[in-house]
């Protein structure tokens, strides 16, 4: 017979050796909340009660996957971002709190205006960043992606989220619309092979298609998107773009080599630069 504390322990232990120390506990705990419905609270008072077979049976499962490194959010099902919870699984990223940063670059930027923002979210996953904007803003959003079978995941979001409607498309970057928008933003594919190949083993089950940028610096798609936001942004509208520390620099230099002006590097939570974004001067000049 198999208690809720010793159950706890012994999964602890068992993460700690397959190298999970950091979230050792924090996962057990997680874990058993899935399979029996206890929170926390109800942990600790039923901390001597024994585990049915059927309640065994389901945390050997999603022990063992979490033992494979599985993430957390896969297992779950589910992210938090921005205080809210997004489903999440194989078929998209999982959201990060470091994009976060993302979502207060581009609220900060809408403050004050007069009407709420059309927004295009490109590259957009699981749709958090564009169904947040649409929730803070009251902004009219259109969420594209490559994947199919992650837009499948954004538009459960958007069902579950969102009382307004949201236009998805499917395709390349900005190929699949001719609309002009006030606001652009995307955390899109960014890696370098080598970096793809270096990724903890977490990551490692995430969509390699949401990682890498198929270029040898990693910014084929930034460059690509820069180049063609000119086209789909109004005079004054905004490009923001998420990007790894180590290019921010040479995105802010390709912002401003395409009529972007008064550009800024944002920092994420952990005082790396993050963020990228400028605003679309009224001329060719």
């Amino acid at each position: 017979m198999t208690t809720i504390q010793a159950w706890k322990v012994e999964t602890a232990a068992l993460l700690k050796e397959a190298g999970l120390a950091s979230t050792a506990d924090l996962d057990a705990r997680l874990l058993l909340q899935m399979a029996t419905g206890y929170d926390q609270a109800k942990q600790i008072l039923l901390y001597d009660r024994v585990l049915t077979d059927a309640q065994l049976h389901k945390l050997s499962s999603i022990r063992e996957d979490r033992l494979r490194h599985k993430p957390m959010a896969y297992i779950l099902g589910c992210k938090e971002f921005y205080g809210r919870n997004f489903l999440v699984d194989e078929r998209t990223l999982i959201p990060r709190p470091d994009t976060e940063t993302l979502i207060e670059a581009v609220i900060a930027f809408s403050k004050g205006k007069q009407q709420p923002p059309s927004i295009i979210d490109l590259c957009c996953g699981s749709g958090c960043i564009g169904i947040t904007l649409a929730l803070e803003l009251d902004a009219n959003v259109t969420l594209s992606d490559l994947s199919e079978d992650a837009l499948s995941v954004a538009r459960e979001n958007a069902k579950r989220l969102l009382s307004k409607p949201v236009t998805f498309l499917q395709g390349d970057l900005l190929s699949p619309t001719d609309k002009i928008y006030d606001i652009i933003v995307s955390n899109p594919p960014y890696l370098t092979a080598a970096w793809c190949d270096e990724v903890s083993n977490e990551v490692r089950w995430e969509p390699r298609l949401a990682l890498e940028g198929f270029s040898e610096d990693g910014l084929g798609l930034i460059r690509k998107l820069v180049k063609e936001s000119g086209n789909h942004l109004c005079c004054g509208g905004a490009l923001f773009l998420e990007c790894d520390y180590r290019q921010a620099k040479d995105v802010a230099e390709l912002l401003s080599s395409h009529r972007f002006t008064d550009v800024c590097i944002e920092r994420d939570l952990s005082g790396r630069d993050r963020v990228i974004w400028g605003v679309l001067a009224c001329t060719n000049s």
